[in-house]
C-alpha cells in the first residue's frame, strides 16, 4: 500500500550547518536550514542493499554524507512556504549526475526521505549516491518538517517542491566546493511517478541548463487521474483505495476551495481531515476508513458520477493528469503485473500516449508482483539503465 522501510538504520547525530543565508530571501529554492543527518561508508551501504535483499544485486563504491534541506517553496496558492528533502553527497568523486527520486503515498510527516533513519531516504543514497550520483529526496509540503496539510496529488504544488529542492541543492553544493552537473534522472514510485512525469514536462518547458532531464523512470504510478486512477479506487479492489481517495478528496477540497460535504458523506467530512494531519500511519488511517471506498461518498456524488455529470472533483482530477503531453527525454514506465493499488493499465495508457506523440518510451514490466514489491524489482533496472545513460553520454 504505502512505501516500506525497507532498512532500518541507526539514528545519527543531527548537525546543523553553518552556511551563509540570507532571512529574508524567499525565492523559490532559496536555502533556510541545511543539517548533516549521516555519515555512510562504502561497507555500510554495501551491507544495507544486501539486507533490503534486492531481486539483482546493486554495485556500491563509495559512502555519502546526507543532509536534510529546508528550503522556501510555494503553497497551492502561490504563497510562500518552507519545506523539506534530502541531499545526499557522494564522498571523495566527482557528481557524475544528479538522482531525483520522488516519493510513493506518506500520511505520516515524520516517515518521508529527509528522516533517514527510517529507510528510504538512505535505501536511496545507497543505490544512487553509493555510485557518484548526487542523490535528492523531496518530502513535499505537509511532510518531513513542514507542518502544512499536505496537498496529495496536486501536480502544481507538487512540481514547485521537486524543482525548488533541486534549486536549493543545487545552491548548497557551491558550499561543498562540488560541481553540479548538467544531466539529471528522474525517478518516482505510487504518488511520486504523478510527481515525476509531471516534474519532466515542467523542466522540459523551463529549459533550464541546470535540470537537463537523461531519463525519468517511474514506478507503478497514478498518471490518468480521472480516466483510470478514480475509477479503479472507488471500485475498490485493495484497502490502500479508502486511504487514497480519502486522501485525495480532503487534498482537493483545500486547493479547489469546495467543502468536503460536496463529495463525502456527512461522518467522513467531519473525520477525514483529523486522519490527514500529518501525524497518523496509513494503518491507522485504513483502520477507520471503510473497506468499500463507496461508502464515504454521498449518494448525490455517485449518483451524478455513474450518470455521466459533470462534477467539480473530475474536473480537477482532469487538470491534475500527466498522460496528454509530449516529454522529450526517454521515459520507461516499469509496473508490477499483480498490482491491485494502482493498476497495470496507468503505465500501460501513458506510453501508449506518448509512443503515439512519436516520443521515447518504453513499458517494462517487473513481473507478478504486487505494488510494494515493484519498486524493489524495478530499481536495479533503473540504475543499470541510468548507468549505460551515463557511459554513453561521457564518450
Amino acid at each position: 500500500m504505502l512505501v516500506v522501510g525497507v532498512v532500518y538504520v541507526r539514528s545519527t547525530r543531527v548537525i546543523e550547518l553553518q552556511i551563509p543565508l540570507t532571512p529574508d530571501d524567499k525565492t523559490p529554492g532559496a536555502l533556510c536550514k541545511v543539517e548533516q543527518v549521516g555519515s555512510f561508508g562504502t561497507l555500510t551501504f554495501r551491507a544495507l542493499l544486501y539486507w533490503a535483499d534486492l531481486e539483482e544485486g546493486i554495485s556500491v563504491h563509495n559512502g555519502a554524507k546526507l543532509y536534510r534541506i529546508q528550503y522556501w517553496t510555494k503553497r497551492y496558492d502561490g504563497t510562500p512556504t518552507v519545506a523539506s528533502g534530502l541531499f545526499a553527497a557522494p564522498a571523495g568523486v566527482p557528481f557524475r549526475g544528479v538522482v531525483s527520486y520522488q516519493h510513493g503515498t506518506q500520511t505520516n510527516r515524520h516517515t518521508t526521505p529527509s528522516q533517514p533513519s527510517l529507510g528510504e531516504g538512505v535505501l536511496g543514497a545507497a543505490i544512487f549516491a553509493g555510485e557518484g550520483y548526487a542523490f535528492v529526496a523531496p518530502d513535499y509540503v505537509g511532510l518531513g518538517s513542514s507542518q502544512e496539510a499536505h496537498t496529495y496529488l496536486h501536480t502544481e504544488s507538487t512540481v514547485d517542491a521537486v524543482i525548488d529542492l533541486l534549486r536549493a541543492a543545487n545552491a548548497f553544493t557551491a558550499h561543498l566546493r562540488k560541481e553540479w552537473p548538467d544531466s539529471l534522472y528522474l525517478v518516482g514510485y505510487s504518488q511520486g511517478g504523478h510527481a515525476t512525469l509531471a516534474t519532466q514536462r515542467a523542466l522540459e518547458r523551463m529549459n533550464d541548463p541546470r535540470f537537463r532531464v537523461v531519463a525519468c523512470a517511474s514506478v507503478s504510478g497514478a498518471y490518468d487521474l480521472s480516466g483510470i486512477s478514480f475509477p479503479v479506487a472507488l471500485a475498490g479492489a485493495s484497502s490502500a483505495h479508502s486511504l487514497y481517495l480519502a486522501y485525495l478528496v480532503n487534498s482537493y477540497c483545500r486547493v479547489y476551495s469546495q467543502p468536503l460535504e460536496s463529495v463525502l458523506s456527512a461522518a467522513y467530512a467531519e473525520s477525514v481531515p483529523q486522519l490527514f494531519d500529518g501525524e497518523h500511519s496509513g494503518d491507522e488511517i485504513v483502520a477507520l476508513l471503510p473497506r468499500r471506498p463507496r461508502e464515504m461518498f454521498n449518494a448525490e456524488f455517485i449518483e451524478n458520477y455513474e450518470n455521466g455529470k459533470p462534477t467539480w472533483l473530475l474536473d480537477a482530477l482532469a487538470k491534475n493528469q500527466v498522460v496528454e503531453w509530449s516529454p522529450k527525454a526517454p521515459i520507461r514506465l516499469y509496473f508490477g503485473e499483480k498490482d491491485e493499488d494502482v493498476s497495470p493499465k496507468e503505465a500501460q495508457r501513458a506510453v501508449a500516449e506518448f509512443s503515439k506523440r512519436g516520443c521515447d518510451a518504453t513499458l517494462v514490466s517487473v513481473g507478478a508482483c504486487g505494488h510494494d514489491e515493484s519498486i524493489l524489482r524495478a530499481v536495479p533496472k533503473i540504475r543499470e539503465w541510468f548507468e549505460e545513460l551515463s557511459a554513453r553520454s561521457a564518450w
